[in-house]
Order: C-alpha cells, then sequence, then structure tokens
C-alpha cells in the first residue's frame, strides 16, 4: 500500500471534511472526492499540530466496498442517549453516534439515518454546539436524504463547525473525547464486520491504527480534567499491548516531485503483519472498551 506522509497523526470528527461547503465548486469536487477515497487520510490542526489518518467514513467506505451488508445492530442504541448525562460520556457517545451516522448515511438507509441525526442534534445541544446542527442542516440534510455523497459532505461541514466550535472556545478537552469515540467506534465496525467475513484490506486498515492509538492516548492525557480520562487511558493502554504485537514494516520508495507545484511527497509501501490469535484479542479488547463507553 502507498501512504502520503504528512505528520504523525490523530483526527477528530472534523476530518469528514476539510472545509465547509460554501466552498468554490473545484473545490467541492476535491473535498468529495477525498472524502469517498478509502484508501486515503485527510489532514487536520489539533493544537497546532497536523494529524493524519482514515475518517470513520473512509473505514464505512472500505467494509462497504469488501461487500459487507449493512448491520444495524453494531449500532449504539438510540435509547441508550438518554442516560449520557456527564460532558465525558455526552462527548463520547457523541463521536460514536456520529460514526452510526455516517456509517447508515453510507449504506443509504435514510430512515435510519434520520433517527441517529435527531440523536446527534440532542447530543449537540447538550454540549452546546447547537450552531452545527440547526435548523438549516436539518433540511439540507433531509431535502439530500436519497444523495449519498450529499449526506457526507453535509454531516461532514456541520461535524467541522462543532469541532471548530470547541477548539476556539478551549474545549479541546471535549473535543478530544469526540475524536476518540468516532475512532472507538469505527474501530469497532471494522473488528466486528471482518470476524463475519475476513477481508484483507480491512486487516490492514485495522493494523494501521497501531500509531493513531499512541497519538490518542497522549491526547487524552494532556487533556485529562480531573482525571476524568484515567479509566479510559488505562483501557487504551490496555489495547496498545495488543497493538504492539503487530508487525508493520515499512520499504523506501523514491520521493516524487511535483515541478509545477514545487512540492515532493515522501513515499513508502507498508506491509502489515497481524497473527489471527492477536486480531482476535484486538477485537475482543475494542468491544470491552466500547462496551464500556455506551452503557
Amino acid at each position: 500500500m502507498k501512504i502520503t506522509f504528512s505528520a504523525l497523526s490523530i483526527l477528530s470528527l472534523s476530518l469528514f471534511i476539510i472545509t465547509s461547503c460554501g466552498g468554490s465548486s473545484d473545490n467541492q469536487d476535491q473535498i468529495d472526492k477525498e472524502i469517498l477515497d478509502p484508501n486515503k487520510s485527510l489532514n487536520t490542526n489539533f493544537d497546532g499540530k497536523i494529524f493524519s489518518i482514515p475518517s470513520p467514513v473512509q473505514t464505512a467506505m472500505l467494509i462497504k466496498q469488501a461487500n459487507l451488508p449493512f448491520s444495524q445492530e453494531l449500532l449504539n442504541p438510540i435509547a441508550n442517549s438518554s442516560k449520557y448525562s456527564t460532558e465525558y460520556l455526552q462527548a463520547l457517545n457523541l463521536g460514536i453516534y456520529g460514526t452510526d451516522l455516517g456509517y447508515a448515511s453510507l449504506y443509504q438507509q435514510k430512515n435510519v439515518s434520520l433517527k441517529y441525526l435527531s440523536v446527534v442534534e440532542k447530543l449537540t445541544s447538550e454540549l452546546g454546539l447547537e450552531g452545527a446542527f440547526d435548523k438549516k442542516f436539518m433540511s439540507r440534510f433531509e431535502s439530500n436524504s436519497d444523495n449519498q455523497d450529499s449526506m457526507m459532505v453535509i454531516v461532514a461541514d456541520a461535524f467541522k463547525k462543532a469541532d471548530n466550535f470547541l477548539k476556539n472556545s478551549n474545549r479541546k478537552p471535549t473535543s478530544s473525547l469526540i475524536l476518540t469515540g468516532g475512532w472507538i467506534e469505527s474501530l469497532y465496525f471494522a473488528c466486528e464486520l471482518n470476524s463475519k467475513k475476513n477481508n484483507v484490506k480491512i486487516v490492514d486498515r485495522i493494523g494501521e491504527q497501531q500509531q493513531t492509538l499512541t497519538t490518542i492516548i497522549e491526547i487524552l492525557t494532556e487533556y485529562n480534567k480531573a482525571g476524568s480520562n484515567d479509566d479510559l487511558i488505562t483501557d487504551l493502554k490496555s489495547l496498545k499491548l495488543l497493538f504492539d504485537k503487530v508487525v508493520i514494516d515499512y520499504q523506501f520508495i523514491e520521493p516524487k516531485t511535483d515541478e509545477k507545484s514545487k512540492t515532493t511527497t515522501l513515499q513508502h509501501n507498508i506491509t502489515i503483519k497481524i497473527s489471527p490469535d492477536i486480531l482476535k484479542q484486538i477485537s475482543a479488547k475494542v468491544k470491552t472498551i466500547r462496551e464500556n463507553i455506551i452503557q
């Protein structure tokens, strides 16, 4: 697999998109292409650092390309949303429900998508992010609910606004939790669906999360208000012990230089090796961590 380097990375739900839907048509075409390419990573700025990893939507697209059917039982039940009374649980589960919404939208599950959109709207309101999912957004989403690509871009725009608001209002601990919830849910999807139908590309996507997990632990540690993240960090460190057993081999490839844009792209091939036993243990641990968050 060929990967374009930026910095080592992490990503918030703003990675559904890079800029708002109000950009030029040329730029919008570029954004759409990046969102809909499951092999590309997108970039975001978090606390002055540039990070790059696959977004939850891109992982869902990889799952869909593997001809795996939509599985509603994988989603966090809507009824659970009434149990999340703390900012900690609201933020983590907003990340989870946001990924559920992207997954359902990608499979054009209109009724399911609208129900999960309602839950996302509820949690963003409780977190003080009403502006991202306002009446205009709801109208746009409902009128485009039969167009998969448009739904992806509209949802992406809303999460971009929410993420920018959190960062600009010095609520980075909340942003980091939304990010973590989205990452855990997309990894959970990949593990559960791969257990039903083994797929090399999905296994590789799981293995690629080794570095991402390290960065998530670092960010959750940095923004650990009054020890609220302690249990989650402990769980993720246990998961990291399993990911440390994933073998990732890199092969250097000659950099490409674009004379016209005067940019150089660093490249490498990557081979990921995960034993069936370690993959099974990773999947079980991810499921446990996720259950601790959604219960």
